[in-house]
């Protein structure tokens, strides 16, 4: 200790007279007391200071094994704080830089074959998959026959006929986006398409009461020889007054027509505007279900009914039911989207059938346009369009669509 005490006296003038700290004689054992410092703190002790002990000391031919301390003196890894020590890698050898050379003559103590690069990403931290754990992906979303509708934006979906009658023979009958004004008094139908209908602009509309939530409306243009007409079931929005704003919700009759060629095509429609974002993800971070449930405009004698389940994987299910048919469907949901998954058609669907729709509205009062394009073993093709309601707030019995 009395070695020890002297060294830490004499470090003050090493460290400010170079000369001297080089030619300055110590004793083996003041030395040994050095270099265990320096292996303890590199820092602590000139690296002069510390190249005179090591040269000294390895001027003498120990008769046997040096003492740990003398060991540690020599090798700054072989002490007991080597762990802790910037100079030695110790337990993570691995990870020693591909530049550091070994030390000559050292024995190596810790081969290390085959790591990988950076510890995330060896192999041991890959998770282990077990033989019987399959897993499948899942399959693609199914396509969307009339392209999608985007959250917050306009979406509707229509059928066309010849003809100022609306309806006709499914093999007559298309389907097609349909967009209507706000305040009902233009339409168009295949908008952006090859055979885009646009309906006269600025229509008169007039509402009239009905013994549910929606009015009834009839819009009627006419411009030199084209001619168009609406007449729907609505629901509009407050004007922030307390009196009616835009239209939300439209469903049922739409007409257009040239007097001087007498082409006249017409259909069915619903529409409205698509759920928002945030009202999407507000009924997925509820993980909600909602009911459905409304009349078909193409023959109301049919009732639709869907639920939808939203949470991680959002999915829907829904049947359809006629005095002279019914059958039943489900599928995924993709933002407002839903499309029917083949396999979830009941038994008496044929192929080359699908159900389409979006969901309107905010929650709370929201509904489902949607179209159905099926082929049932017992009643052959069935193609209509319909706008279903939140449960409790459907058309009352016994309402039909407005008169043409």
């Amino acid at each position: 200790m009395r070695a020890l005490i002297f060294c830490l006296a004499l470090l003050p003038a090493f460290w400010t007279t170079g000369a001297v700290a080089q030619t300055a004689s110590l004793d083996n054992r003041e030395c040994a007391g050095i270099l265990e410092r320096w292996a303890n703190d590199p820092k602590s002790v000139p690296k002069r200071l510390v190249d005179q002990c090591k040269d000294q000391l390895a001027a003498v031919a120990p008769a046997a094994a040096p003492e740990q301390p003398m060991a540690a003196a020599i090798d700054p890894c072989a002490g007991p704080n080597a762990g802790a020590s910037v100079l030695c890698w110790g337990p993570w050898a691995g990870l020693e830089p591909s530049a550091a050379a070994p030390v000559p003559g050292a024995p190596d103590t810790n081969p290390v074959t085959g790591l990988e690069p950076r510890p995330e990403t060896a192999e041991i931290f890959q998770p282990e998959v077990k033989p019987d754990e399959v897993v499948t992906p899942e399959p693609p979303f199914p396509p969307l026959p009339l392209g999608s509708c985007a959250p917050g934006a306009p979406c509707g979906f229509a059928t066309l006929v010849d003809g100022r009658t609306s309806s006709a023979d499914p093999a007559d009958t298309s389907f097609h986006r349909f967009d209507l004004a706000p305040d009902g008094s233009q339409f168009t139908v295949d908008p952006g398409g090859e055979g885009e209908i646009n309906s006269v602009t600025g229509m008169d509309t007039t509402y009239g009461s009905r013994p549910d939530e929606y009015e009834n409306l009839v819009a009627t243009g006419r411009s030199g020889d084209e001619q168009s007409r609406i007449g729907a079931r609505v629901i509009r929005g407050d004007d922030g007054e307390g009196g009616p704003g835009d239209i939300e919700v439209a469903a049922d009759i739409w007409t257009h027509g040239n007097r001087a060629t007498g082409k006249i095509q017409s259909g069915y429609f619903a529409w409205g505007n698509a759920t928002s974002q945030a009202g999407l993800d507000s009924l997925r971070g509820q993980g909600a279900s909602v009911r459905f449930s409304g009349p078909m405009s193409v023959d109301n004698a049919t009732v639709g009914s869907m639920t939808l389940n939203f949470g991680t994987q959002p999915a829907w299910s829904g049947n359809w039911v006629n005095p002279g048919y019914s059958f039943s469907a489900g599928g995924r949901m993709s933002g407002v989207d839903l499309v029917s998954d083949s396999d979830k058609f009941s038994a008496n669907v044929l192929a080359d059938s699908v159900v389409q729709g979006a969901l309107l509205g905010e929650p709370g009062s929201q509904s489902i346009a949607h179209i159905i394009d099926v082929n049932l073993a017992d009643k052959g093709r069935i193609k209509d369009v319909g706008l279903l309601r939140e449960a409790g707030v459907a058309p009352a019995p016994g309402i039909s669509n407005v008169p043409q």
